[in-house]
């Protein structure tokens, strides 16, 4: 697998340095097809392997290096206060890289430090959530990620087959106790095929497929005064039996199978009504060291839909689009007996334990000219989290209304760009019910700090700059800053990237 993604990866670069552009204006039409805040959402839709032929005009390579760091007084515990590193990232798109062929290829690596992290010493929280080993000291986390991905899309008439595979790797530890190691891998696939049903839409149907493994243990050099370790189930609950002071041979395995499903609705360019429908279920399990059988199993479903128009003429680009993510995660929790024996705790029965729900529904419109763009917002989430038995919920509505703005200039030394992006949260609904938490664990003031975070109403103002200019027929640079306050949360946030373009 790693070797086919390296053929890809290595392929895009040869045809990169085969069609490199010497024009400013040829990179900097790439460009805005990637900047251009009103093709956003556009953009997203075509990353289908079927797709791709259609996502933009302009071959483009960008290899890039970011510094970044990320700051919040006001936090989940289980994902820390924030987090700062550097990235390197390339992300080459071939058009034709061959007749009738487009070829794309990425290939990622990050190293950062994730800030104050408590009750959870495992990475890929999205992933594993609620299932954490956790403790009540916790600490900063040492991560580094690497990613490959690659992908080919043939047309042969009006029909165009693609396919893609990716893989993804994130490595984590702490040097200091308690010391966590958290090794993951994901692999991916993508198929697809798309057909020209009209002269300017296109049909299509694209399927995936999601392999995930995690690895992670909990170990302590100092012998004296470690503290308690919980396997967590959601909410703040665990299982008593199997909880307790870590031991070097707790060792916790993750597995997670999934798929999902796409149709979509397009047109070929950049004007027109857009479609999407998609379904993902993935299914996980936990395994502890004491036991052969699975402490917890979940199922994930995700229900996606997008809609909107999109209207581009000479003089004004104008649409509305909405669209809408539900995600329901149910647990089940292992319920054991240890009768002694040499295969460890022995699973009697389960029961249904955790319900997640988090839906997401979105607005916005989009009005503007070549040079600049506004596009007003509205969010509305339903956010619910229950735990079955002792009864624990925490739900909240909330309202997000804002509006980002872009004007990108031509100049004769190159392009820059400038956009502002205002967002208000405001709490529509809100609850809390917390029974049954065992008094000196840490666990109460966790999940109150927790859902403070969820109700808070902050008022958030993000900008971004990014100047591209040709130093030489063969080097195109560009820099790009990025910056975000945020009010209660205090929330600061910057990052800055120099790269090239080719």
């Amino acid at each position: 697998m790693l070797r086919f993604l390296s053929t890809v990866v290595v392929c895009c670069c040869f045809v990169t340095l085969g069609k490199a552009q010497d024009s400013l204006s040829v990179i900097a039409m790439g460009v805005k097809e990637r900047m251009d805040i009103s093709r956003t959402f556009r953009n997203s839709m075509y990353e289908s392997p079927a797709l791709r032929p259609f996502q933009y005009q302009q071959s483009l390579t960008p290899v890039e290096l970011s510094y970044f760091s990320d700051n919040k007084d006001s936090y989940t515990l289980q994902r820390g206060a924030g987090d700062q590193g550097f990235r390197f990232n390339t992300e080459s798109y071939q058009k034709d890289a061959f007749p009738n062929i487009t070829l794309w290829g990425k290939a990622k690596y990050e190293n950062k430090k994730i800030q104050d992290l408590k009750f959870n010493e495992n990475s890929d929280f999205e992933v594993v959530f609620p299932y954490f080993t956790a403790d009540s000291v916790g600490g900063d986390l040492n991560s580094e990620r690497y990613q490959f991905s690659g992908g080919i899309a043939k047309e042969i008439g009006k029909w165009v087959i693609g396919g893609e595979a990716g893989y993804k790797a994130n490595l984590s530890h702490r040097k200091v106790d308690p010391r966590p190691e958290n090794n993951s891998s994901t692999l991916q696939l993508g198929f697809g095929a798309s057909y020209q049903i009209l002269p300017q839409y296109i049909i299509s149907a694209n399927l995936g497929y999601q392999f995930y493994k995690h690895r992670n243990q909990l170990t302590f050099l100092r012998q004296l005064g470690k503290p308690p370790v919980f396997y967590m189930n959601g909410l703040g609950a665990y299982n008593s039996l199997l909880s307790g002071l870590s031991s070097e041979s707790d060792v916790i395995l993750y597995e997670m199978n999934g798929f999902d499903g796409k149709i979509s609705f397009l047109p070929k360019g950049d004007s027109g009504f857009l479609f999407e429908a998609g379904l993902s279920q993935q299914t996980g399990s936990r395994t502890l060291s004491s036991s052969r059988s699975s402490a917890n199993d979940w199922t994930d479903q995700v229900i996606a839909g997008k809609i909107g128009y999109l209207h581009k003429s000479n003089d004004w680009k104008y649409g509305g689009n909405a669209s809408l993510n539900l995600q329901t995660r149910k647990g089940v929790e292992g319920l054991f007996h240890n009768d002694g024996s040499s295969l460890g705790l022995i699973k009697i029965s389960e029961v249904s334990s955790y319900r997640y729900y988090h839906f997401n529904y979105h607005l916005e419109a989009i009005v503007g000219q070549a040079d600049w763009t506004v596009k007003p917002y509205a969010n509305f989430t339903q956010f619910k989290e229950q735990y079955i038995n002792p009864f624990r919920e925490q739900l909240a509505d909330m309202l997000h209304i804002g509006v980002e703005g872009q004007y990108l200039w031509d100049l004769k030394s190159g392009l820059f760009g400038i956009s502002l992006n205002l967002q208000k949260q405001k709490l529509l609904k809100s609850r809390s019910q917390f029974n049954g938490i065992k008094q000196g664990t840490g666990i109460a003031d966790m999940l109150q700090q927790n859902y403070n975070y969820l109700t808070a109403e902050p008022f958030s103002i993000g900008a971004r700059a990014r100047y591209d200019f040709v130093a030489s027929k063969q080097i195109k640079p560009f820099v790009q800053a990025e910056g975000l306050s945020a009010t209660e949360i205090k929330q600061k946030y910057y990052s800055l990237t120099i790269g090239l373009l080719f």
